[in-house]
């Protein structure tokens, strides 16, 4: 009797992760078309054949679903940034080299980036609900790109910088640029302008 409720809790359990993912699938597609304001709950609950409580049983508000929007898109960036620099030994060069890649791709998705950089900007308050969550996706971020950091400091970057601080510094860097590129994408090269900042630091770094 137990092992049918232990497999029926592991169905149950895959089925609201693959749910989940639906959702969030079909909330990026909208959000493209329409952005964060335009697409609707209705808009989305009518993508993945559910309700609009229905929806909000996984993401019991809108801004919980825009999180999870942007968790999502941070977790397929991060398994194929590890992807790439797991396919062989890397430098310092090849590092940045695949950062750039990365943003490259981020840039055709222009408005998940002005959902990030607007919902980052209203989160510094304390009280905002989603103030937690980037505090925990900044600190993330940062520890996958000192780990990844550490693996190429033996002989390779110069001892005397921290790499915490390093990881910092580009992240600075990408939500920077980022900003600059949603203001004036005419005048503004994101993943140029990126890859000026890799060369520069990597000229640096060793």
């Amino acid at each position: 009797m137990s092992k049918k409720n232990d497999a029926a809790g592991v169905t149950k359990k895959r089925v609201r992760r693959d749910r989940k993912e639906d959702i969030l699938r079909e909330a990026i597609k909208l959000f493209g078309e329409h952005g964060s304001q335009g697409a609707t709950l209705a808009m989305i609950a009518e993508a993945v054949d559910l309700t609009e409580p229905g929806v909000l049983h996984y993401f019991p508000r809108k801004v919980h679903l825009l999180q999870g929007v942007l968790e999502y898109r941070d977790q397929k960036d991060v398994e194929k940034y590890a992807l790439l620099m797991a396919s062989e030994k890397k430098d310092v060069a090849e590092f940045f080299e695949i950062l750039t890649g990365v943003y490259a791709e981020d840039e055709k998705s222009p408005e998940l980036i002005q959902l990030f950089i607007v919902l980052v900007g209203e989160s510094i308050h304390s009280e905002h609900p989603s103030h937690d969550f980037f505090v925990e996706r900044y600190r993330r971020v940062r520890e996958v790109y000192v780990q990844q950091l550490s693996a190429l400091s033996e002989a390779k970057i110069r001892p005397d910088v921290d790499l915490n601080e390093l990881a910092t510094l580009i992240m600075a860097v990408i939500d920077g640029l980022q900003i600059q590129w949603l203001l004036d994408p005419e005048k503004v090269n994101l993943s140029a302008t990126f890859n000026l900042f890799s060369k520069i630091i990597v000229g640096y770094l060793q």
